[in-house]
């Protein structure tokens, strides 16, 4: 009886100890969390810093002009193609000021592809400068 008391005592030790060491896993898988947690609430701040900026920036630039944002969801997709098509500098290949002209014009499409405002003002160019009708 004394030698089984003795191995129930072990056999509660080892389980006790197994037991401790699966509870020192989620332990630390509790602290990395607490961890990820804190860093998510302080990388918050630094966006909403971000927000305040483009805000302000916003602010002192100007108004934004929705009508432009507007019309060109629906009409800067044609101009473009068009513009493209008819400022790509290899249709002016004999003229190489033409060629350089036409260059930065596609170059300036590419940036303002979505911006009707702009694209119009790149058409005019391109009609004075190029010579071209659209």
């Amino acid at each position: 009886m004394n030698n089984d008391t003795i191995q129930m005592a072990a056999d509660s030790l080892r389980q006790a100890s197994q037991h401790s060491n699966s509870l020192n896993w989620w332990m630390i898988i509790a602290i990395v969390e607490l961890v990820i947690i804190a860093a998510l609430l302080f990388s918050k701040g630094k966006v909403d810093d971000r927000k305040r900026s483009i805000k302000r920036q916003v602010r002192e630039e100007g108004d934004i002009n929705f009508g432009n944002i507007i019309a060109s969801s629906f009409g800067a997709d044609a101009l473009y193609k068009e513009l493209i098509r008819k400022c790509h500098p290899d249709r002016f290949a004999p003229d190489e000021k033409k060629v350089a002209i036409a260059n930065d014009i596609s170059e300036q499409l590419g940036k303002y592809k979505h911006d009707l405002k702009k694209l119009n003002e790149l058409k005019e160019e391109a009609i004075t400068k190029l010579n071209i009708s659209i």
